[in-house]
């Protein structure tokens, strides 16, 4: 009998509550370490999303920037093809008195940002963006206006029509109202502000008095000229692209927008720097310097900084011929202005910039780290502080920086003026 209990015998009360705490324990650092496995997946996932993000803006940035100047003047107060008999004067419409490859602006600060040693920069590109076609064009002028009329053929207007004549909303979409238009004829480039745009058999671009087109007559040096015997001119649209970081909750084109934004970006779960974020955006303004309704686009999402240098030649060129030494430019530098300011009733040379150095920092949407890391080489930044304040856990945000120089083509052997 004694045999049979011993090999009956169970566990004590004190193995078992034993047994139990120990699965208990177990249980607990299972529970934990999948947690933080959860944590560490998810800010990995919110930097991963930031810097897809990032990237994506950032080429989108680099490419509009290379095209800077295409099919337009790099400084249309020092152009020697734009005729000298009507220079720009305070009665054309701002961003065509002070037309420019490249400008750059300081725009008023935002308290986040600043807060965290961040200025960004505004840039201003100027060039086709919406087309690399010239289109051959009649021109004749009527009292205040003159009329370019396309000719039809198997080149770019037909392109427009795909195949056949252009109608009236395809004219006006490729020459919108309040657009600069570029005439180039015989060498001389003129410029002027499309007004109307009309399709049919006979397609035509008309644009108003102000700015004037110089015409050829009476002695005139330089001018366009027109009626039976004239070269055939070509004409182009020059868009003014604008890129800068901002609050779209409250500072995008509309009431309607910024509302819109608002709603998109409205969380059940509100994280800290939520409602002071902001992003890169990109809009494109008329010849007058208006953003252009239903061209603002967000382009990068949590943008925190946007930083320009320019490379550029240091002076004019040693004999006309050969170009001086490049040297590279820094907003900090009192010489950055004389390269990236506006071009009207200055003497500066945006037209000497040989590429442009850019830098976009995103962060990510949470805090995942609750201290912060010293900037580095160039005021890089590492963490993005969200003003969470009173030493909370998680109030810093990690960053992803993109830079690249981008190399400005279409004003790559531009020495004028003379020395």
């Amino acid at each position: 009998m004694s045999a049979l209990r011993q090999r009956s015998r169970g566990f004590t009360l004190v193995e078992l509550m034993v047994s139990l705490m120990g699965g208990l324990f177990i249980s607990l650092a299972v529970f934990a370490l999948a947690k933080d496995a959860g944590r560490f997946y998810q800010s990995e996932t919110r930097i991963a999303n930031a810097t897809v993000g990032g990237l994506l803006g950032f080429e989108r940035l680099r490419t509009d920037i290379a095209r800077a100047g295409l099919m337009s003047s790099p400084n249309i107060n020092q152009d020697p093809t734009v005729c000298p008999l009507n220079p720009p004067n305070s009665g054309w419409p701002a961003n065509l008195r002070k037309l420019a490859s490249i400008q750059v602006t300081q725009p008023l600060p935002i308290a986040a940002l600043t807060a965290n040693g961040r200025t960004p920069q505004q840039i201003l590109i100027a060039g086709s963006f919406g087309s690399v076609d010239q289109y051959a064009a009649k021109p004749t002028a009527t009292g205040a206006t003159t009329t370019f009329e396309l000719v039809l053929g198997p080149g770019a207007v037909m392109r427009l029509g795909n195949g056949t004549t252009p109608d009236d909303i395809t004219m006006q979409t490729v020459f919108p109202a309040l657009h600069a238009l570029r005439i180039v004829q015989n060498g001389r480039a003129f410029y002027a502000q499309i007004v109307n745009a009309s399709g049919g058999a006979k397609p035509t671009v008309v644009v108003n008095s102000q700015p004037q087109i110089q015409m050829a007559g009476n002695g005139a040096e330089c001018g366009l000229t027109t009626g039976a015997g004239a070269s055939m001119p070509t004409i182009n649209v020059v868009n003014f692209i604008q890129y800068d970081v901002r609050s779209l909750v409250t500072n995008a084109q509309t009431a309607v927008a910024q509302a819109t934004y608002a709603k998109m970006f409205q969380k059940e779960s509100v994280a800290p720097g939520e409602a002071s974020r902001t992003e890169l955006v990109r809009v494109e303004q008329d010849i007058t310097g208006a953003p252009i309704p239903g061209t603002e686009e967000l382009v990068a999402e949590y943008a925190v900084d946007l930083n320009l240098q320019v490379t550029a030649m240091s002076g004019p060129s040693l004999n006309g011929i050969d170009p001086a030494p490049l040297a590279t430019y820094t907003p900090s530098m009192a010489q950055f202005a004389s390269y990236t300011g506006t071009t009207y009733g200055t003497a500066n040379h945006p037209q000497w910039i040989r590429s442009v150095r850019v830098r976009l920092t995103v962060r990510s949407r949470e805090g995942d780290r609750d201290s912060d890391v010293p900037n580095g080489a160039g005021n890089a930044l590492f963490r993005f502080n969200l003003g969470a304040g009173g030493g909370a856990t998680d109030s810093f945000a990690r960053t992803r920086t993109f830079q690249a120089d981008v190399a400005l083509h279409n004003q790559a052997d531009i020495l004028w003026p003379p020395p």
